[in-house]
């Protein structure tokens, strides 16, 4: 069951980034979230194995806007690494490479709109949930996947 609720929920998202003619990294950001928040739904783990490749292929993807793609993977990264060097307890060294990777496909101005939506979904999974301990990572690949898709 949970493969054929993945498979619907990518296709969803795969068939509203082709309405909407979304450039190639929502597509990218489609595949690679549904199974990177399922997993951390499930372990509160965003593996290296699939995070690290994300953000090389979004790099890849905006290589004719390198400069403001790596200005963007530091800004969203570095502000994720002050919350986890400041306060260790409240988010995952995962979630900071995956701010890094996701960096890369946001505009300069979508930066903070990115980082207020993520908390936002974060906080919705906290209150659907009932509980305070709900990882990050799933607020991180919505809130970018929209952006981009839009």
């Amino acid at each position: 069951m949970p493969t054929v609720l993945l498979a619907s929920v990518l296709s969803a998202l795969w068939t509203v980034a082709g309405v909407l003619d979304a450039p190639p990294s929502s597509y990218v950001l489609a595949c690679f979230g549904v199974v990177l928040t399922a997993i951390d739904l499930r372990h509160h783990r965003l593996p290296d194995v699939l995070t690290l490749p994300l953000g090389v292929t979004l790099l890849v993807l905006e290589f004719q806007r390198l400069g403001a793609a790596l200005l963007g993977a530091v800004i969203l990264g570095g502000a994720h690494l002050a919350v986890r060097t400041w306060r260790p307890a409240l988010m995952g060294g995962g979630d900071v490479k995956l701010a890094a990777g996701l960096g890369t496909v946001l505009a300069l101005p979508l930066l903070l709109p990115a980082a207020i939506l993520s908390s936002a979904v974060t906080l919705a999974v906290a209150a659907l949930r009932r509980t305070r301990n709900v990882p990050h990572g799933p607020g991180l690949l919505a809130a970018t996947w929209v952006l981009t898709a839009l």
